[in-house]
């Protein structure tokens, strides 16, 4: 398949969009009003200004919880905190409000169902396409929390142009990968700490998708990849949708990296990556980018009525970083993939590839160093 089709029509689109009209319409086996109280908890959310993330922090929020979220927009973070705080829609970002629109008319909004406390909020601005800035924030929040009970890693570039950083390196891998290991590279310690107390439930969230199975120009040899071996993989334009893919591939593997390093027993830390659904995020406003005017246009006249709200996008990740039986580890193992809360999603091949674990985590380490520099790293361990 060419490298530039549009998602709405890859091999399972159809699969996940239909998928997620039936979820709101009939509900998951899981909601916001699942979550427990989460009084005296700490987050931090990548993303939680806008979209997913800022759904996600609501409901942490309403449930008591103190949350730093992480944007890139300061005005865009000044109306998620305001959205935050209040519960009211009209106070969200306007491509958040926008996500409540439906083919049936304008979906009510549940981020903050069965939230009976409410916590604290604050919010960070950083380019996460500069690893420099990222590695500073990182640096400043674990200086900062003296506990730390999850890390949802949502923020991230939609299916887009191929761009380059100022670095020289994909946006889409240094956006939505290569920040998130520079960030847990400096909290994974704070993190680990925090589990070590009794009673700690401490875990890692980031966010895949479904359209991982969607790599058609890479990582593996079959279409065209290298499996991450050298630094040159991470400046490749492999077309809109695939350099989408390959960074739900990399978030999937990522959570795997992290627990074959760093979160074996004695470790309590949980790392599970996620699929959302087809959410009606700002991210669907990246197809005018990705593929032109006209048809991007065509592409969200036909998908974007069909798809998930975000309160709704939003509940595999709350659930993956809450739910008390998301801990079972007789049904789930460390680092598994979900497609909706309590759904293993049996994830690609190239997923649970080993060699794609290790030359991602590694090389993405190194991508990091030659960017920001040794130091900007943090030591992962305590």
């Amino acid at each position: 398949m060419p490298v530039g089709v549009p998602a709405l029509f890859t091999h399972n689109s159809h699969e996940v969009i239909m998928s997620s009209l039936v979820a709101k319409v009939f509900g998951l086996a899981f909601s916001q009003k699942d979550v427990p109280s989460l009084l005296g908890k700490k987050f931090v959310v990548t993303g939680g200004t806008n979209g997913i993330g800022l759904s996600v922090a609501r409901t942490l929020y309403s449930h008591g919880a103190e949350v730093t979220i992480l944007g890139s927009q300061q005005v865009t973070a000044d109306a998620a905190i305001g959205y935050i705080k209040t519960g009211e829609l009209s106070r969200a970002p306007q491509d958040y409000q926008d996500g409540f629109s439906g083919i049936l008319g304008q979906w009510k909004d549940a981020s903050d169902e069965g939230g009976k406390e409410s916590g604290e909020v604050h919010a960070r601005v950083v380019d996460f396409k500069d690893l420099r800035a990222v590695s500073k924030v990182a640096k400043d929040l674990a200086e900062s929390h003296d506990h730390l009970d999850g890390f949802l890693g949502i923020a991230g570039l939609g299916v887009n142009k191929f761009t380059l950083t100022d670095d020289g390196y994909d946006a889409h891998l240094t956006i939505n990968v290569l920040s998130h290991i520079l960030l847990l590279s400096h909290l994974l310690p704070v993190l680990e700490k925090t589990s070590q107390q009794p009673g700690s439930d401490v875990r890692i969230v980031l966010e895949a998708s479904e359209l991982h199975r969607a790599t058609f120009a890479g990582p593996t040899e079959e279409w065209g990849g290298d499996k991450f071996r050298t630094l040159d993989e991470f400046k490749k334009d492999i077309g809109p949708l695939a350099l989408y893919a390959r960074t739900k591939v990399a978030q999937a593997a990522l959570a795997k990296a992290l627990v074959q390093r760093f979160l074996q027993p004695p470790s309590k830390i949980l790392a599970y990556s996620v699929h959302p659904g087809a959410v009606a995020t700002g991210q669907t406003r990246q197809y005018d980018e990705a593929y032109g005017e006209a048809v991007g246009a065509v592409i969200q006249a036909a998908v974007r009525p069909l798809m998930r709200a975000p309160d709704e996008g939003a509940l595999s990740a709350l659930w993956a970083a809450t739910a008390p039986d998301a801990r079972d580890s007789e049904k789930y193992k460390n680092g598994d993939y979900f497609t909706d809360p309590k759904q293993e999603g049996k994830e690609s091949s190239e997923a649970t590839d080993q060699e794609i674990i290790d030359n991602l985590f590694n090389n993405g380490l190194e991508v990091i160093k030659s960017v920001a520099g040794a130091d900007a790293v943090g030591p992962f361990k305590a």
